[in-house]
């Protein structure tokens, strides 16, 4: 299912397979009608962990599908570099994508050496995937807001979030020190040197409004919180098997611990960004209707960003606002 040519192995055992009869890998859904006409059926169940907890807004086979072929690596590139990053590819001879809604995206085969391109030494992209990229839609940040970002991670959110509005207050928090090293020097490269960060484990109650250098309360906190990482397994097929015993109560419990204890340094009228990178609906829809269940939160809007069929990830996200 993954190749062009079935190969050896297929060859041996049926006689349906040929360098001639076999579908070319472009189209998945003609490779499935092609076994179903041999006498192939299509099993998926079992395939993927918990096939039963994942989100009925997920569209299954181009989800499915995208198990099956070599993810691209994305890159998000700074507006202002866009022409001179696809004139170095051009000059470079490296093949390369633009989305159509999205231009700033640009997806590269696999397995390009970045680090010894100009465009990333000057710090003009970053890696990251088109569904990350698309959660930027939510953001809507204004000049002069306070902006955190609660499990800044490597500080891909971050940095897409001062590339839309450079004049933001941000601050970063992480219960990782040396992850927020890693975004320290990814904010260097991009030349980034005002912001605010402490290593803080915000499943902790009060533990952000101990925190002596940071503001009370923030116009918007992004709350991409720690999840089962299901909608990225794609681009990491092994865990299809290492997690078959995924404890997915484990995780919105943290989910919904950190999200809660963020919500007292939420201003009035500001808005919680809540983000996974999962799948399961588990640890998306039902984390945000618990959390409205506090009486002043409304839900803005909550969305899956699937882009399976294009070759990136499935994330979610939700804006809550603060009354």
């Amino acid at each position: 299912l993954c190749e062009a040519e079935p190969g050896a192995f297929a060859t041996h055992w049926t006689p349906h397979f040929t360098q001639e009869s076999w579908p070319g890998i472009a189209d998945f859904a003609e490779k499935l009608d092609w076994l179903a006409a041999h006498g192939f059926v299509a099993h998926w169940e079992g395939f993927f962990p918990q096939p039963e907890a994942i989100s009925s807004a997920i569209e299954l086979q181009s989800f499915y599908a995208a198990h099956l072929a070599t993810p691209f690596t994305w890159i998000r590139v700074r507006q202002k570099y866009l022409q001179a990053t696809i004139k170095e590819l051009e000059q470079k001879g490296i093949a390369y994508e633009q989305n159509a809604g999205l231009p700033t995206a640009l997806a590269l085969k696999a397995g390009v050496k970045l680090d010894a391109l100009q465009c990333w030494a000057q710090g003009w992209i970053e890696v990251q995937d088109l569904a990350s990229q698309m959660t930027g839609t939510l953001f809507e940040p204004k000049a002069s807001e306070r902006w955190l970002d609660a499990c800044a991670g490597a500080g891909g959110k971050s940095l897409m979030l001062l590339d839309l509005q450079p004049e933001v207050s941000l601050f970063v928090t992480d219960v990782r020190e040396e992850i927020l090293q890693r975004l320290h020097e990814r904010f260097k490269r991009a030349g980034i040197r005002s912001y605010s960060r402490a290593v803080l484990d915000l499943t902790r109650p009060g533990v952000l409004q101990e925190a002596g250098s940071f503001p009370k309360q923030f116009d918007a906190i992004i709350a991409d919180v720690p999840c089962s990482g299901s909608g990225t397994w794609a681009s990491s097929p092994e865990m299809l098997e290492s997690q078959r015993q995924l404890d997915i109560n484990s995780f919105t419990e943290r989910q919904y611990q950190i999200a809660a204890n963020l919500l007292p340094s939420v201003k009035s009228g500001g808005r919680l960004i809540y983000l996974t990178c999962s799948v399961y609906a588990a640890e998306n829809e039902e984390v945000v209707s618990r959390l409205l269940e506090h009486d002043s939160l409304e839900l803005q809007q909550q969305q899956y960003f699937q882009l399976s069929a294009e070759g990136g990830d499935v994330l979610f996200g939700a804006v809550l606002l603060k009354r």
